[in-house]
């Protein structure tokens, strides 16, 4: 049982992994009267100017985006409209992600994805259309072939974040349906979006960019920038060496696999790996605790990277596992 049961996760996880090659990353929208304007013109028919400034809606602000359920926004209820949807599937690698097909009246086939927390940006030289939702930046972008669109709606500017949707529509218009999606969903964020119901102690809430130790990063890191990777994960020094990443997920609990070994942080089991490559890397997992709603877990990730290093899997595991082991110390108790 337990064997079959982690196929069928394996299944949904290269289901989900196969709709989300289209994604581009893209945005949110939001309150109207929350954004500094300028007169910048919106491409046709976006209904207003393109909104530039500073996000400042406090429904969709980071410290919200990160409790929010995705699975709702594409689910039963948001979708009938579309036709008939089947029941969303979460991603196993993702606490923002979602997916889920729909059948249209016509039978043709529908998939549609939703990531809270995809990098967005307006500027784009492939013919991306600008428009407005809500008095938010929206973004969609149209494949060549004319089967799959992504549309976004930005909610941070700096760095530019929101909430992304993949849609795969071959026989009808993926733009215009990932915009009657995307609009419902930020009215949803506006009224009463479904939340994560993890419990006491999930990671769900947590900020990523606060949990480790001012101190050690600055050892390990010196002088780093820290960036929003997602409303999940943060970044030290990104772009540049050497790179610290810290992010929360949703999956099966790490263990002992090819070229991983166990090893005790603060009575913590994690499980390191070096990088494949020939510089330095390491990354740290471990399950901070379970997930009420399946048998997955919560998985804590922290990995060091420097590409001016040589490979040393052993000085950059113990880079890695000062700051492992700084984290452990601040996370909530499950």
């Amino acid at each position: 049982m337990l064997l079959n049961a982690r196929r069928r996760r394996i299944a949904s996880v290269l289901a989900l992994v196969a709709a989300l090659g289209v994604v581009s990353a893209c945005g949110q929208n939001l309150g109207k009267s929350n954004f500094a304007r300028t007169t910048v013109a919106a491409e046709a028919g976006s209904g207003g100017e393109v909104p530039t400034g500073d996000i400042n809606d406090p429904a969709v602000a980071p410290a919200v985006m990160r409790t929010i359920d995705p699975c709702p926004l594409v689910g039963k209820e948001a979708l009938s409209s579309l036709g008939t949807p089947e029941d969303p599937r979460p991603s196993l690698t993702s606490f923002g992600t979602c997916m889920t097909k729909v059948v249209d009246a016509g039978g043709k086939k529908v998939t549609i994805s939703v990531d809270i927390g995809a990098s967005t940006y307006l500027n784009d030289s492939g013919g991306a259309t600008v428009s407005v939702v809500e008095g938010l930046p929206q973004v969609e972008r149209k494949s060549k072939d004319g089967k799959s669109c992504d549309v976004g709606v930005m909610t941070l500017r700096k760095p530019e974040r929101g909430m992304s949707f993949a849609i795969t529509y071959d026989g009808g218009d993926p733009c215009a349906t990932g915009r009657a999606v995307a609009a419902k969903a930020v009215k949803s964020l506006h009224s009463s979006p479904a939340k994560f119901q993890a419990g006491t102690g999930t990671l769900t809430a947590v900020d990523p960019c606060t949990v480790a130790d001012p101190a050690v990063l600055a050892e390990v890191v010196p002088h780093g920038a820290t960036s929003p990777s997602s409303f999940h994960a943060c970044d030290w020094t990104p772009g540049s060496n050497p790179r610290i990443t810290i992010g929360f997920r949703h999956g099966i609990a790490p263990e002992a696999r090819e070229g991983s070994k166990k090893v005790d942080i603060d009575g913590v089991s994690t499980y390191q790996k070096g990088g494949s490559g020939s510089n330095a890397e390491c990354k740290i997992e471990w399950q901070h605790k379970p997930w009420i709603d399946d048998d997955g877990v919560e998985i804590v990730g922290v990995s060091y990277q420097n590409y001016d290093e040589k490979k040393d899997e052993a000085a950059s595991c113990e880079k890695a596992a000062k700051i492992a082991k700084s984290v452990i110390s601040k996370l909530p108790k499950p």
